[in-house]
């Protein structure tokens, strides 16, 4: 019913050993049942599937209407008198694009650019998660 199990190690020169008892099964490789179509559990997973595939839907489309790219600033100096200019640059097709901001919008457009980010974070996340679920379903 109980076995002994040892265990030795060598430290320092001397050998020291462990010994306990325990059940026999216990040093048996464990019986798992797999049931591949455990209807409960699937369900689960297309839900949480179907909500991030939702969710990936919805933040690209609210980061398609925000605006990319990041805001700088241009100092000029022109007969002594020194003026900044902000703008925004992004790509488009390839090519560095600098578009002009007026100064009332600047800080609307900083906002804008964050959240952009930050809802692009997210989207990666998402888009990791669904593969994960897209996995688990396969298998």
């Amino acid at each position: 019913m109980y076995t002994t199990k040892d265990v030795c190690s060598d430290i320092s020169g001397a050998q020291r050993c462990l010994i306990f008892y325990a059940p026999r099964d216990m040093f048996l490789p464990m019986k798992v049942v797999h049931k591949n179509n455990d209807e409960v559990l699937q369900g689960m997973l297309q839900d949480e599937l179907d909500r991030c595939q939702n969710l990936i839907e919805s933040l690209r489309a609210d980061i398609a209407e925000l605006p990319k790219g990041s805001v700088h600033q241009r100092k000029r100096d022109y007969k002594g008198k020194i003026s900044i200019y902000h703008y925004r640059k992004f790509r488009k097709a390839g090519k560095s694009v600098y578009e002009h901001i007026p100064v009332d919008q600047v800080d609307s457009m900083k906002e804008q650019i964050q959240v952009r980010r930050k809802k692009d974070v997210s989207l990666k996340k998402f888009v990791a998660r669904s593969r994960y679920l897209e996995k688990l379903l396969r298998v």
